[in-house]
């Protein structure tokens, strides 16, 4: 509740200095200078951060398991995988889908780009002649490329 009356106060100070509050329905706003285009992007980008931190949260308190810390798959693992046609990239991006795990958090953890992840998960789909990334998880995990000991669920 104080943050509600904390954000009431801001929106008051804010109206009486004269400013313009991005987002806010009654007024338009757009940067007028670099620092404010700036200062809108940082805002925007630690609001991203603050949303992943409150899922994570989220995540923690209702139980779900998370993926073991040596999360970068290791190519040695995956050429034993004699029978697997998908490379270690593609591989990494299915087992982070068959966690549950989002794109976005993928890339960050991975330390690549959503479209680098997205485009392995899509080839990775059509390698294995999936139909949808869900399609392709399951057609893994049934070969035995992605563990079912490390998916926090019965087997």
């Amino acid at each position: 509740m104080t943050t509600v009356m904390a954000r009431r106060d801001l929106i008051t100070r804010a109206r009486t200095a004269g400013l313009r509050l991005p987002g806010h329905p009654v007024q338009g706003w757009q940067p007028a200078t670099p620092a404010e285009q700036h200062l809108l992007s940082e805002g925007r980008r630690l609001d991203q951060w603050r949303q992943a931190l409150l899922a994570e949260i989220g995540r923690l308190r209702a139980g779900v398991p998370s993926r073991p810390q040596d999360s970068r798959l290791d190519r040695a693992r995956v050429s034993q995988l004699t029978d697997c046609p998908l490379t270690a990239g593609q591989l990494e991006a299915l087992t982070a889908a068959a966690h549950g795990e989002l794109i976005e958090v993928t890339a960050r953890r991975v330390q690549v780009s959503v479209d680098t992840i997205k485009s392995a998960r899509q080839r990775a789909i059509t390698t294995l002649g999936a139909r949808t990334a869900i399609h392709a998880v399951a057609i893994a995990v049934a070969a035995g490329w992605i563990p079912t000991d490390q998916l926090g669920g019965t087997s």
